[in-house]
């Protein structure tokens, strides 16, 4: 029976959970991948193959490259290569995976996948001569490794040594002492049973708005933003929390539906355990954001799309943002997400500042708005201003220990309801000055929120109070309004 390497299920390290032994019947290779300041772990699985070395998802730079390396490696060894089919996802720095990828063939070479035996995890680079080049530190690996079941971590040699409990650390320095150490490894501990990683029982769910004093009305918007799936939009002066509190929705999210998980595996080709969270930086372009058939709007597919700092992005980056909004696909792929956004309120920052003055002229203030366009504002549900609070002076409120559950019961109502609902609430938009001023978007949008509002309070009926609180969520700092 011969091993596979495939690259798909990826473990990212604040996901706890078992290990995949039970699913694959012998032991796992990872590779760990840095993704910033964490890293997390790819699985690497071999298929059988009736060709030499099949190659799926690389260049075609990258597979002659790979393939010239495995067999310059097994002419080395005296050995002849395996027959199997290789498989990388997309979205995978090649470099970061060669080693694990050389190190898996040959234990496949050897039957040594087969074996019942704890996991391993792989770090580091290789070079053409089958050298292993040192590192500084072995990053979060050990971490990683602890995170996913692993019991041996193949690193380079570093500096300092190091040493884990609970977990076998082999620092090498060519391919060739990695092999013998994954052999001695297998040899080893061969039959032992895959050791479980889960969380303890009973251990306390962090709330997600724990350490984010004040700020209620903020907090309610984001779980208004979470249950309805509406977009929103932070504004005030620097320091008041806005990216704090956007970066906290995706902990509000509701989990999966089946045909939410359907969908994006079908678009990242990985069954996905979290709502997906994509972040646009102001650097970045409309050819940053789609290139050809690849695009960070489908990536984001019934998760969260964050852009902080929105007065800062590019006018094209913002104009693809709306028509995507409005359109909901990209090429045969669908598009819908939530959009989480902040930004300041002027070009200076102190509007609305009770111990700051705004130096920005009316001009200026519209000037800084048009920046964002109309056809956009007019797609955020939520537009909220937000002052600093003194943490001090601000009240400590009791945060709600079912809020998750509540967002998730309110979010299962909203998939059941139609346009027609919403329809239904429009003359008690017009009894507000406000509602009037609106457009039809935006008023359906406030019916919407209207009744997510309702929901909360566990009614069924959408009362008045329930639209005046919801035409509250949406004040622009050009119109002056504050708190």
């Amino acid at each position: 029976m011969c091993a596979r390497l495939v690259l798909f299920n990826t473990l990212p390290l604040h996901m706890k959970q078992y290990g995949t032994k039970g699913l694959f019947g012998g032991m796992n290779i990872y590779a760990y991948q840095s993704r910033g300041y964490c890293g997390e772990a790819v699985r690497i699985q071999v298929t059988p193959s009736p060709r030499s070395i099949s190659l799926l998802g690389l260049s075609a730079i990258q597979m002659r490259q790979f393939k010239l390396k495995a067999k310059a490696l097994f002419s080395l060894m005296g050995k002849e290569q395996p027959t199997v089919l290789m498989q990388i996802p997309p979205n995978r720095e090649y470099a970061s995976m060669e080693l694990a990828m050389l190190l898996a063939l040959l234990l496949s070479r050897d039957q040594l996948l087969d074996t019942l035996c704890p996991d391993i995890l792989v770090l580091g680079k290789t070079n053409l001569d089958g050298s292993i080049p040192p590192m500084p530190t072995l990053l979060d690996a050990r971490e990683v490794a602890s995170a996913n079941g692993c019991k041996l971590l193949i690193a380079p040699t570093t500096v300092l040594p190091y040493k884990e409990e609970n977990l076998e650390i082999a620092q090498c320095s060519d391919i060739a002492m990695a092999l013998h150490q994954c052999r001695r490894f297998v040899l080893y501990h061969e039959g032992e049973q895959k050791h479980l990683v889960e969380e303890p029982e009973g251990s306390p769910i962090k709330h997600p708005f724990a350490g984010i004093i004040g700020l209620e009305k903020a907090k309610k918007a984001l779980a208004l933003s979470a249950a309805g799936t509406l977009n929103i939009l932070l504004y005030g002066p620097p320091g008041g929390g806005k990216t704090l509190l956007i970066n906290t929705l995706g902990k509000l999210l509701p989990p999966l539906s089946e045909t939410e998980r359907e969908e994006i595996a079908r678009i990242r080709g990985e069954i996905p355990k979290t709502r997906p969270i994509i972040e646009i930086l102001p650097q970045m372009g409309e050819k940053d954001i789609y290139k050809g058939k690849e695009s960070l709007l489908h990536l984001a597919h019934r998760g969260v799309l964050i852009v902080d700092e929105i007065t800062n992005q590019k006018e094209k980056t913002l104009k693809t943002l709306s028509f995507f909004l409005e359109k909901q696909s990209f090429g045969s792929y669908p598009v819908s997400f939530t959009l989480a956004s902040a930004m300041n309120g002027c070009p200076c920052g102190n509007m609305g500042r009770e111990d700051e003055l705004c130096i920005c002229s009316e001009r200026q203030r519209q000037r800084h708005w048009n920046k964002v366009g109309s056809a956009l504002l007019d797609r955020f549900d939520i537009c909220l201003s937000i002052l600093p609070e003194d943490p001090m002076t601000s009240p400590l409120a009791q945060e709600d220990p079912n809020l998750l559950e509540t967002i998730t019961e309110v979010w299962q109502k909203q998939q059941k309801r139609s346009e027609q609902t919403y329809l239904k609430l429009l003359p008690l938009v017009s009894t507000s000055l406000q509602g009037r001023k609106l457009s039809m978007r935006s008023c359906l949008s406030a019916c919407k929120m209207a009744t997510v509002i309702a929901d909360f309070r566990k009614s069924e009926v959408v009362t008045k109070e329930d639209m005046i609180e919801a035409l509250s969520y949406k004040t622009y700092g050009i119109d002056r309004h504050w708190r």
